[in-house]
Order: structure tokens, then sequence, then C-alpha cells
């Protein structure tokens, strides 16, 4: 059967149709989402959400158009509100990073002596720097230490800069991650 033969008995109120349709489409979902959310327990949260939205929402649907693409959309918009929600606790997170990041910077020039919390958040942020991959340190070093814009980087890597942006706030979003449980380490 074809999906728009499960979508019309859905419709109609058969659960078991709309089972199968998140049968068929789960997993390239779970794909969809994770090119735009690190978490693995966000990604299924999110997904879990668009099926939810979407047997909400089956009723309007068009039979006659395709669902895995119309399902898309209902993911994207569930993953922009991710992101919109998580905004403060996010940007507390990047505060931490920045901060450790300009302390690191500053901790460089020969007259700065960096406070104890200074010194325990950059060497967190070398270890967890040390722990990235090559392409994901070299991002690093492109943007935070020699200070190029996305642009540029985009430019010398052939991505796009959605894709760059994209990629940095993932990297900042997982050095974060580290920072945080390498203090609350250390703090033991």
């Amino acid at each position: 059967m074809e999906d728009r033969d499960f979508v019309v008995r859905a419709k109609s109120g058969d659960k078991q149709a709309f089972g199968e349709l998140v049968r068929r489409h789960e997993r390239r979902l779970r794909g969809f989402a994770a090119c735009y959310v690190q978490s693995r327990e966000d990604v299924l949260e999110i997904v879990q959400d668009a099926f939810v939205n979407a047997f909400e929402h089956l009723a309007g649907f068009d039979v006659d158009r395709e669902f895995g693409p119309w399902l898309r959309v209902v993911c994207r918009n569930r993953i922009r509100n991710f992101y919109r929600d998580n905004a403060r606790a996010r940007a507390a997170g990047v505060t931490l990073l920045d901060e450790a990041i300009e302390e690191q910077v500053a901790a460089q020039a020969p007259e700065a002596a960096p406070s104890e919390d200074a010194a325990h958040r950059i060497t967190a942020l070398r270890v967890c720097i040390g722990k990235l991959r090559g392409t994901q340190q070299q991002l690093v070093e492109l943007r935070y230490r020699q200070g190029v814009t996305v642009l540029a980087i985009a430019e010398k890597l052939k991505r796009s800069p959605t894709a760059v942006s994209m990629r940095l706030v993932r990297l900042r979003d997982a050095l974060r991650k580290c920072m945080i449980r390498a203090l609350r380490t250390d703090k033991k």
C-alpha cells in the first residue's frame, strides 16, 4: 500500500494506519532532525512532537500531496520551536563559553594574570577543544582564535555560510556541555 492509502485511512480515524505512517517515516525524520539538533534525546522528542502535530492536523492534509515532504515541514517547524523555546538556556551556556574564550585570549597577554575561576575555565576549554576532531578544531581555531568571519570560513571550506554557522552552533553547544562537565568534575 502507498502512503496515500494509509493517510486516507488515518484521516478516517484508523490509528493503526497512522502507526504505519510513523513506522515508514520515523527513521528518515530522525535523520532529518539530527541534521539540526545535536542531542539524541532532543531529536527523539522533536520527532515525536512532529508526529503528534501531524496527527492533530491530518484532517487538513491534502491526500493528493506527498506525505513525507509535508511531514518534514511539520518537523522543521518543531525544530524552530525547539530553538526558540530554548534560546535563553543556550544563551546562558554560550556566555560561559564566550567568557572562557575571552579569558583565554586575555590570559595570553604577558601582563595578564587570570583569576583562579578563569584559569579553571580556560583549562576546561583547552581540554574540551583537545577532544574535538581535526576539522572541528580547525573551525574553532579559524573562528575564535583567528577571528575569521563565517563567510570567509565558508568560502575556504567550500560550504554555505548557513552550514558553517550551524556547525559552529553545534560546536559551541558541545564545548559548553563539555566545559560544564569538566568544571563539575574539577570541583569534586
